[in-house]
């Protein structure tokens, strides 16, 4: 019902049954297809922080941070200059993107040190970034630019299969990553393939984020402020965090591209620039406290 204009509950029960209406379009070709997409987008990218959290043992640890998303969007639009051919180039290229982000992000001492990991994260994502911009003629990044505005219902059918395809395979892993909060010594002296586990929850969170990316673009910090809000109000098992994450980011997610809609009629505020709105000051009141909420600690 939100939106340029408003559509009260009656009008809305009205125009379903009036498709060549003007108002059936707005709603169900602009507006529907959007808030699916912002529910599948969010809850992917708060489940892909949680995967990454897990992994390296770090509250902050999230794709849009360290490079992963960034890498993706470039490889993107390396693709839409060079490869304008290939059949659903934006997904296979910010896939290579991401995988060519995360064997740099895991190699050498980084994976090893919380504060190495962070910044090597940060530095990557700086020159994607830059490196972007440097293709696009030094246009605005694209991390602010992210927005469900353009999504057609292709899209959204396209976020439905590559979304639902990889959440569905995070809850039935979820068992795995509790296995991580243990040290890697204990888990070999009891036989579980701690690399195995490891890679296979890092490659699923990368899909995740980069299937978001391939579409929407860039939005941050979804996987930290979720994942460490799911901690304090259902605790550390990730059987229960997963769930929670998946449906808490798509609420988050939704609200955000929401607001973002109304609060200046006519003009609107991108998803990602919301988020970044949001999740700042979340990631500093994190930090500066020292620990992150309930214990997970962040040094």
């Amino acid at each position: 019902m939100a939106g340029t204009t408003w559509i009260g509950p009656g009008r809305l029960w009205t125009i379903a049954s009036q498709p060549a209406s003007r108002d059936f379009v707005t709603v169900f070709n602009l507006r529907l297809p959007r808030i699916v997409s912002s529910l599948i987008c969010g809850g992917s990218l708060a489940v892909a922080g949680a995967l990454f959290q897990a992994v390296f043992r770090n509250p902050i640890a999230d794709p849009s941070i360290l490079g992963i998303s960034s890498a993706a969007d470039f490889f993107k639009l390396g693709g839409a200059l060079l490869l304008p051919w290939l059949p659903g180039r934006n997904w296979v290229l910010a896939l290579i993107g991401g995988l060519v982000a995360l064997t740099i992000l895991t190699s050498g001492k980084a994976l090893r040190d919380p504060y190495r990991l962070i910044i090597v994260g940060v530095a990557l994502d700086a020159t994607f970034v830059g490196l972007a911009r440097l293709v696009s003629s030094g246009q605005a990044a694209q991390v602010m630019q992210s927005t469900f505005n353009a999504v057609t219902w292709r899209d959204t059918v396209a976020l439905l299969i590559l979304g639902l395809l990889g959440l569905v395979v995070a809850l039935l892993l979820a068992p795995w990553a509790n296995y991580l909060k243990l040290a890697d010594t204990a888990l070999q002296t009891i036989g579980v393939p701690v690399r195995v586990i490891r890679w296979s929850l890092l490659l699923l969170g990368m899909y995740l984020a980069v299937s978001v990316t391939a579409i929407v673009g860039t939005i941050p910090f979804v996987g930290i402020v979720i994942p460490n809000l799911a901690r304090r109000f259902v605790g550390h098992d990730y059987q229960t965090l997963i769930p929670f994450s998946m449906l808490a980011g798509a609420w988050l997610m939704l609200a955000a591209d929401t607001l973002g809609r109304t609060i200046i009629v006519p003009s609107e505020i991108s998803a990602a620039t919301m988020m970044a709105v949001i999740g700042g000051p979340f990631v500093i009141i994190l930090l500066q406290r020292g620990r992150g909420f309930h214990g997970i600690t962040t040094r």
